[in-house]
């Protein structure tokens, strides 16, 4: 049989279909109601066996496969929670919790970590549920499994609400997570030893034998590599081999299944052992990998495959990989099927299925770079739907990085055997695995050093993912009728279209920038100030960029990019950081590492006409006042619209800018201090007129803000009150006559009407 005839008879196997309706049908839970998905169950089921009572067998796929779509609808389907659910407490609230570990605690610094707790009881009631936990100082001995209690804040969790922004939330609802909280680490108390299972009782061997015998960032590397384990790899490495595209030999996925497989299969063929007797040791071996590792998607479905591909030696019989793949995704699925979503999944099965689908050429050399290529070209819409990143140097740094890896992932697992053996034979085993770490290291940094390395692009939508998986699908198929030209020309066009037609929709945000229209939003970036500017020519000015620096959860890196490159912005006109609080400027660094900026305002203050919209700074002459009353305020202005951002400035600045009679009024007033009592004085706001009034605030703040009497103030104006705590990201859009203002959280918008001669 010739290749291009085993991959076709490979790819038509029967499970395909069925995991791919069922996904469909996952992808669709939140549109279909589960009575109507019940009512289509049964009517495809139905349909089914009357075709194949009437003998047209041919015509029975089309309803079972809309039958399994709705089963996997049903599927995602959310159940209510039981009633003695941790989520249906009333929250926020502080409680003692008594709870088991469901996993070992994870540490990002030392002195903060993230606990899984599964709920025994909350303030002596019995409960259930899960509750991720954070925790603030050195965390006393813990390991999964063993019983605490903590004195902890309970809360919902809540994330960034803003467009173009992962939604943590909806993440840890998917994970069964409806509850979280923060305590201090003096707080927990161990209810008995730890007495950690015996795959977390490896994984610690395996990582403190990793921290003894090698530097700190190689034992970082080999943590990834052998156990996907990324929390001692320090930063910068771990962006290195983001932006050399080689990031993924870092989580576990079927490389290291097959290079774990295959090690133990080779030694035990070695030995004598038969094959039967090696396919056993080989799933014996990938089945206890796995529960060292942890149920991660990717994890899951190499070994699922892995044990299938060996069990078909065992029964003497070809192993299907297509088959493979789709047993795995149905069951992964059918388990968890909020993993349709998780990133982890679908960049492993995009991958897989990208190598099992492409031709393969002859040569060492060639089938590597064809790998590399057939694994890029499939994962690239999921790259730049959930990181926004189009790797340039991935398919030839692969070439370098994956043999490294591989060799340095077989040598950490016999290291791991070696240092429970004895010092010596682990000293030879580290000993060879270290200049492996520091060639893998040398070539991520190389890569990543290549000027454009990295390419960030808005995250293509619907249509532009379907119009690419057309085209790859095209030219698969035009490949495949190489022979017939007339078939394999009408394919390779309508490949080509499909993929024109992907790349224009995909840059629709870039092309359209700059309609005329000026857009202020103000981002949800929790207790901070973080606010875009597009000015009417699509130029974007950055005012302030929420939270950031060391141990800190980085609102520029998180929030602020990932929305201006979903909006097409690729470069900033100018950045402004009104004053140094660390909930304003903090995330100012990460952008001015993200994007190439023309021009920095941060001491500056004269008027600048930008794009047809005219940004004045404001900076109140306060002198040896506050830094707070020091801070710079921007006025932007269109027409009959102008928005006043007042960032932190208090009555003593207010007071001076009135003295000073600066003009003041505004159609839109980014509230000062995060709505603080200090601020939006009644002299103030009575200069101001304001129509509507935002408040950027973060949910559950430690300071009481907004205060009630900030609010009182501002309903005694007439404005028109938003805030990013309940409303998430606030965007105003004004073509200098009407004003709309939206609310990120629910999308309602408002608008209201600047010239009495424009009908809203």
């Amino acid at each position: 049989m010739s290749l291009t005839s085993g991959r076709t008879s490979r790819l038509t196997m029967p499970l395909a279909p069925l995991a791919v309706a069922f996904a469909a049908g996952i992808a669709l839970a939140p549109w279909i109601a589960p009575r109507a998905a019940w009512a289509l169950v049964a009517a495809g089921l139905a349909a089914t066996v009357l075709v194949l009572v009437l003998g047209q067998a041919a015509h029975a796929l089309a309803p079972l496969l809309a039958a399994i779509a709705m089963l996997g609808a049903l599927r995602a389907t959310p159940a209510p929670l039981p009633p003695d659910h941790v989520g249906r407490l009333p929250l926020p609230a502080t409680a003692r919790v008594e709870a088991r570990l469901a996993a070992d605690p994870i540490a990002w610094a030392p002195d903060r970590a993230r606990l899984a707790l599964d709920v025994e009881s909350v303030d002596g009631v019995p409960r259930s549920g899960r509750i991720s936990l954070g925790l603030y100082g050195p965390p006393p001995p813990l390991a999964e499994g063993q019983r605490i209690v903590v004195d902890a804040r309970l809360e919902r969790p809540v994330g960034f609400r803003d467009p173009g922004v992962f939604d943590v939330a909806a993440r840890l609802a998917r994970e069964g997570i409806h509850v979280t909280g923060s305590a201090s680490a003096t707080r927990v108390v161990p209810l008995e030893p730890p007495a950690p299972p015996w795959p977390a009782r490896v994984r610690r061997f395996a990582l403190a034998a990793f921290a003894e015998r090698l530097p700190p960032a190689s034992a970082g590397l080999l943590g990834g590599l052998v156990l996907g384990n990324r929390t001692a790899l320090p930063a910068d490495v771990q962006d290195a081999f983001r932006r050399a595209g080689v990031f993924h030999v870092l989580a576990v996925s079927g490389f290291n299944v097959a290079l774990l497989a295959g090690a133990v299969w080779t030694l035990a063929r070695a030995a004598g052992s038969g094959r039967r007797t090696a396919a056993t040791g080989a799933i014996v071996a990938v089945l206890g990998f796995a529960a060292v590792v942890g149920p991660e998607p990717s994890v899951i479905r190499a070994t699922i495959m892995a044990v299938l591909v060996l069990a078909a030696v065992l029964l003497d019989r070809e192993a299907s990989v297509t088959n493979s793949l789709a047993l795995a995704a149905l069951a992964i699925l059918a388990a968890r099927p909020g993993d349709l979503l998780d990133p982890g999944f679908q960049l492993s099965f995009a991958a897989t299925a990208g190598i099992v689908a492409a031709p393969m050429p002859r040569g060492t050399m060639a089938a590597a770079l064809a790998v590399s290529l057939a694994a890029q070209l499939a994962v690239l819409p999921v790259a730049l739907v959930h990181f926004n990143q189009l790797s340039t140097v991935g398919i030839i740094a692969n070439l370098a990085a994956v043999p490294l890896a591989g060799a340095a992932t077989v040598l950490g697992l016999l290291a791991v055997v070696a240092a429970a053996v004895g010092d010596l034979a682990a000293a030879a085993a580290f000993g060879a695995v270290w200049p492996l770490l520091l060639l893998l290291r040398a070539v991520a940094a190389l890569a990543a050093a290549v000027p454009g390395a990295v390419i960030r692009l808005p995250a293509p939508g619907a249509g532009a993912v379907i119009a690419y998986a057309a085209g790859l699908g095209g030219a698969l198929a035009a490949w495949r009728w190489r022979a017939r030209r007339g078939p394999c020309r009408t394919l390779a066009a309508g490949a080509t279209l499909a993929l024109l037609t992907a790349a224009a929709l995909a840059a629709l945000p870039i092309l359209t920038r700059g309609d005329g229209r000026l857009r202020v939003t103000v981002l949800d970036v929790g207790q901070g100030d973080a606010i875009v500017v597009e000015t009417p020519d699509g130029r974007a000015v950055v005012v302030d960029a929420g939270a950031g620096g060391p141990w800190r959860l980085d609102a520029g890196e998180r929030a602020v990019a990932p929305f201006l490159w979903n909006r097409g912005v690729l470069a900033l006109h100018a950045t402004l950081t009104t004053h140094a609080d660390i909930d304003h400027a903090g995330g100012m660094a990460a952008l001015r590492r993200l994007f190439a900026v023309t021009e920095s305002w941060d001491d500056a203050a004269r008027p600048r006409s930008v794009g047809g919209a005219l940004l004045t700074p404001i900076v109140p002459d306060v002198p040896g006042g506050r830094r707070n009353d020091r801070a710079t305020m921007l006025r932007v202005e269109l027409g009959l619209a102008s928005v006043l951002l007042a960032s932190d400035v208090e009555a003593a600045g207010e007071r001076a800018l009135l003295e000073a009679r600066i003009p003041l009024g505004a159609t839109v007033l980014k509230v000062g201090h995060h709505g603080a009592a200090t601020s939006s004085t009644a002299p103030f706001l009575a200069a101001v007129r304001p129509t509507v009034a935002i408040v950027s605030v973060g949910a559950r703040n430690l300071y009481g803000h907004p205060d009630a009497g900030t609010l009182a103030r501002l309903g005694a104006v007439g404005a028109r009150v938003y805030r990013t705590d309940r409303d998430g990201a606030v965007l105003v859009e004004t073509d200098g006559r009407t004003l709309s203002v939206t609310r990120w959280s629910d999308r309602s918008v408002e608008r209201f009407c600047l010239d009495p001669e424009t009908i809203c």
